[in-house]
């Protein structure tokens, strides 16, 4: 299945303008700003003050009991403030800044304001219903130039542009906190005016929705408008952190929602930008999740002030692959149709490893060893999934390693064939594996034999193939090295390099008469002019102890060592007869 962000990131690049944002406090409160009702709250508790009494621990309460009525925005405002000039003043302390505030960028347009911004002026997003009263959006667009349409009252409604005219409308529902008519009561917030109706009946069926930071708990009006719509053109996309209130899960059933888990307003819309600009850059003709992480990791390693991205987009895939890798139909245990469950899994784990093992290759491949500790955590991160029941299928536990024995794969080979060690030893040395009572490093256990082995060969009846795991893994990164190894011969000799490697260090630190051999024993039996592993020891040794290789500690950085863990594991490998 299509990830629901890449979907939305492909919608939107393959439909500009039709999709509406509808955006509630959630999105302006890293910036600190306040919720309605929290502003009438502290308004009640400033009265009080005034009163010389308590309104804690219930502020509406209290002002219900006091004046007999319920509190309203506006009568609260001349209650503490006897002028217009005085109300415009204390309404400023909520939205704008203070010098000091301003420094620390409170009360300032965040992350998700700017990137919403790269939206419009894209033109990608050309309406937004918002149910703030800030201007972080009107402040944010015009730092780059855009002066949008924006609509907070009914008289503002009359005189708006159709909104197919206008670059972008900013329809702010519950007002503008310049105007004392804004709506924060339960009461205000339960009808909307007939005018204002009509519009958003048009636009709740013409765009699709985009909704983040809105709970639908409280703004009965505009719930209404959106469950009385029949239809819509195109589909809804409903943000949200932990499970969605009920009013919520309500609304989205309407509206057959897909739902996108996010950790906030701003992670969220700045990764969304930035899939839609590498779509952009792609000219993708698919929604293709794998290509949009690739270009965004090229551009984040591009410069080092795009560090804090590039490690949360490595982190973020490998905890979306974590998820999935979670969930129950992956638990060990032993099914009936053992073998056909055993290959589902093999080819699940595939599918869903394959965006981050492309991101990984892509940082192995630009990177300076500046980012080795990415590479570590992912490796140890998905290795490391609990198994989570007592009583388990050997086979299946084992094959619980698969996607991290991809993954060091992925960074194998593209460490290789980059000469970038520092990569190899973040995936292979420091990588440690949690087993039962102890901890290993990923190179005594990720190995195709220990995850695979006789298992693989049975149920894909291939007992006749001499590595079988081995040429599943080639045929399975083989795609994942196509704009970095075009040519296949290429690829061939930067795979068999990685898994003599694999084979030599596994020889090397754990020496137990065994090690793992792939398809570097017989693929060049006939051919072997063109076997590389010759040629790559050859250069290797002419470097010394300068060789990169050893520089990063491999074979415990001594020529000699090599030469004889070589010379041993070598032997080991001749002696293997399968024919």
């Amino acid at each position: 299945m299509i990830d629901p962000m890449v979907s939305l990131a492909f919608s939107l690049y393959s439909n500009p303008g039709a999709y509406a944002l509808l955006l509630g406090s959630g999105v302006s409160r890293a910036a600190g700003i306040p919720t309605g009702w929290e502003i009438v709250l502290d308004l009640i508790s400033r009265l009080a003050q005034l009163e010389g009494e308590e309104p804690e621990p219930d502020p509406e309460a209290w002002y219900r009991q006091k004046f007999g009525e319920e509190p309203e925005y506006s009568k609260l405002l001349e209650h503490l403030a006897g002028t217009r000039a005085e109300r415009s003043a204390l309404l400023r302390s909520y939205f704008e800044p203070t010098d000091e505030q301003r420094e620390e960028g409170l009360k300032m347009p965040t992350a998700a304001h700017k990137a919403i911004v790269s939206l419009v002026k894209s033109g990608y997003i050309r309406m937004i219903l918002t149910t703030n009263f800030d201007r972080l959006l009107e402040i944010a667009l015009g730092e780059e130039g855009v002066t949008p349409d924006v609509i907070s009252t009914d008289d503002a409604l009359k005189g708006a542009p159709p909104y197919v005219h206008s670059k972008c409308s900013i329809v702010k529902l519950h007002g503008d906190y310049r105007d004392t008519r804004i709506k924060n009561t339960p009461s205000e917030l339960a009808k909307y005016s007939r005018a204002l109706n009509k519009y958003l009946d048009s636009i709740l069926d013409q765009f699709g929705l985009i909704v983040c930071g809105w709970s639908a708990e409280w703004d009965i009006a505009l719930r209404d408008a959106i469950l009385r719509c029949p239809t819509h053109r195109f589909t809804t996309y409903w943000t949200a952190r932990g499970t969605p209130a009920d009013e919520a899960q309500r609304v989205m059933k309407h509206r057959r929602a897909q739902v996108i888990s996010i950790q906030d307003a701003d992670s969220f819309f700045v990764g969304l930008s930035e899939s839609v600009e590498a779509l952009a850059n792609l000219a993708a003709p698919h929604p293709l999740s794998i290509p949009v992480a690739i270009e965004r990791t090229k551009k984040y390693l591009s410069e080092d002030r795009f560090r804090i991205a590039l490690y949360d987009l490595i982190t973020g895939e490998t905890e979306a692959l974590y998820e999935r890798l979670a969930d129950s139909r992956f638990d060990p245990y032993a099914p009936q149709g053992l073998n056909e469950e055993y290959k589902r899994r093999v080819d699940q784990y595939e599918s869903l490893v394959e965006v981050l093992a492309n991101t990984l290759i892509t940082v192995v491949w630009f990177d300076s060893a500046r980012h080795c500790e990415l590479i570590t955590m992912a490796v140890e991160r998905i290795a490391n999934r609990p198994i989570g029941i007592d009583r388990f299928h050997e086979s299946l536990r084992n094959l619980l390693w698969y996607p991290a024995l991809l993954l060091t794969y992925a960074v194998g080979i593209s460490a290789v064939s980059r000469e970038h060690y520092a990569h190899l030893r973040a995936a292979l040395g420091d990588a440690q594996i949690q087993l039962i009572n102890r901890r290993e490093s990923a190179h005594a256990v990720l190995l195709p034999d220990n995850v695979l082995g006789k298992s693989f060969k049975q149920v894909f009846q291939l007992a006749t193939r001499h590595t079988p795991w081995s040429e599943r893994i080639f045929a399975t990164c083989r795609p994942w090295f196509a704009q970095y190894l075009a040519e296949d011969k290429r690829y061939e000799r930067m795979f068999d390099l990685f898994e003599y490697l694999l084979g030599l260090i596994y020889w090397d630190q754990v020496r137990a008469d065994w090690g793992p051999v792939g398809c570097f024993k017989w693929r060049y039996g006939y051919r072997p002019e063109d076997n590389p592993i010759p040629k790559f020891v050859q250069k290797g040794l002419a470097q010394g102890n300068d060789w990169p290789l050893l520089r990063e500690g491999f074979f415990g950085g001594s020529v000699d060592r090599f030469k004889s863990s070589r010379e041993e594991f070598d032997a080991w490998v001749n002696r293997i007869a399968w024919w």
